[in-house]
């Protein structure tokens, strides 16, 4: 992605997050998937797994999603 002044703007990179950051996944149950990765095939927990990856963490580690059950 460009902004037009011939430097390139990187759409989702968790690492330039404030290491308090964090985006809350509203979910039916714990352990659900936070939102639909390709993985059918895998497991529940696998799948929660995985979005969390893809989530990303901070510079310091902290991982930048959370999941909260919805009530």
């Amino acid at each position: 992605m460009a902004r037009g002044d011939g430097n390139s703007v990187v759409g989702y990179d968790p690492r330039r997050r404030a290491d308090d950051f964090q985006v809350k996944y509203v979910v039916n149950t714990t352990g659900d998937r936070w939102f639909i990765p390709y993985n059918n095939n895998k497991t529940r927990a696998t799948q929660a797994a995985d979005c969390s990856v893809l989530c990303g963490d901070t510079t310091d580690g902290s991982v930048c999603g959370t999941e909260l059950v919805a009530s």
